[in-house]
């Protein structure tokens, strides 16, 4: 019950700083369109002083009232609560386009695409689950962080953050917010398309196979080496030319006929996605190819390269 009634408790007080951050900006809005009218009389004149001066009393009243109920609040309660005014949609979770809003409000210097940018960041360094969106325990380890950064704590924090968000005049603007709609979809399946690469490159096994077609070693997979890679694990040599090639048209950045590691992790993901296979069962079938040393697939360089030719279907760079 006692549980049960800090919850509420709680949820009540969020309820009340989002009924006066609805009045202070419905109060600024209406101050600025009262202020756009056109005058004609010194009657006229006055009325409109009054309700102008009338609607910034509602607004700083809402601003008083906010930070009475913030003082009231626990730092769990806060970070709550500014974790709810930032997911503007109420999924219970912030997206790349809510935390760049937010990151644009709390420094109004900041445009819209470098918000963009940074917010990106944000959530590829603490989203943990891999859906490029920062749950609660994410937000708060990267608020965590933030606070760090700043030489201080949260605690401290707290009531310059949520009114920043509240009540900031900056922010993304109508055309901004249309705009970041539209590529929000884009933009997260981006997102998580780059985390999901990260974490195969951080992963040692990923390594291993680099390694295992860098049969030079020297930092970098050539085309020749592409083929022999795969030829280890078939030997359908038209179908090995034909994806080398691919992944060289798709993943070769530089255009040097060679792969970094980076361009190489990529060329590996989809190609497991395309095998239908598991990263592990790709991993571990590659790795016992190689280990077996089976003589038929394991072509020399040159003879592999004088078939190709043969097969015409790639000219080798001198």
């Amino acid at each position: 019950m006692a549980t049960t009634a800090t919850a509420l408790t709680s949820f009540c007080r969020q309820e009340k700083i989002a009924k006066h951050a609805a009045i202070h900006n419905a109060s600024k809005i209406a101050c600025s369109s009262e202020k756009a009218k056109r005058i004609t009389t010194p009657s006229a004149f006055a009325e409109r002083t009054k309700m102008i001066i009338e609607l910034e009393i509602f607004a700083l009243n809402a601003r008083l009232m906010l930070l009475e109920e913030l003082a009231t609040m626990t730092d769990e309660e806060k970070m709550d609560c500014l974790f709810k005014v930032l997911d503007k949609n109420r999924d219970g979770s912030l997206s790349v386009i809510e935390l760049a809003d937010g990151l644009r409000k709390i420094n109004g210097d900041v445009s819209f695409e470098d918000s963009l940018e940074l917010a990106m960041e944000r959530v590829a360094s603490f989203d943990t689950d891999g859906d490029a969106k920062l749950q609660f325990p994410e937000f708060q380890a990267y608020v965590t962080k933030l606070a760090e950064a700043f030489g201080s704590t949260f605690h401290d924090l707290a009531e310059m953050l949520i009114l920043s968000v509240v009540f900031s005049d900056t922010g993304n603007d109508e055309e901004e917010n249309r705009t970041a709609e539209i590529a929000e979809e884009t933009i997260t399946q981006a997102l998580i398309e780059e985390e999901a690469l990260t974490r195969v490159m951080a992963d040692e096994r990923t390594k291993v196979l680099f390694h295992l077609f860098d049969l030079d070693s020297d930092g970098s997979v050539a085309f020749a080496e592409v083929v022999m890679g795969l030829y280890k694990i078939t030997d359908d040599l038209d179908c090995v030319v034909a994806s080398g090639m691919a992944a060289l048209e798709v993943f070769d950045e530089e255009g040097n006929n060679n792969f970094d590691y980076k361009e190489f992790t990529r060329f590996l993901v989809q190609l497991i996605a395309k095998t239908g296979q598991t990263f592990d069962e790709f991993v571990f079938r590659m790795t016992k190819a190689t280990a077996e040393d089976n003589e038929q697939n394991n072509m020399s360089k040159k003879s592999l390269m004088e078939s190709i030719r043969e097969m015409g279907d790639w000219e080798q760079q001198p």
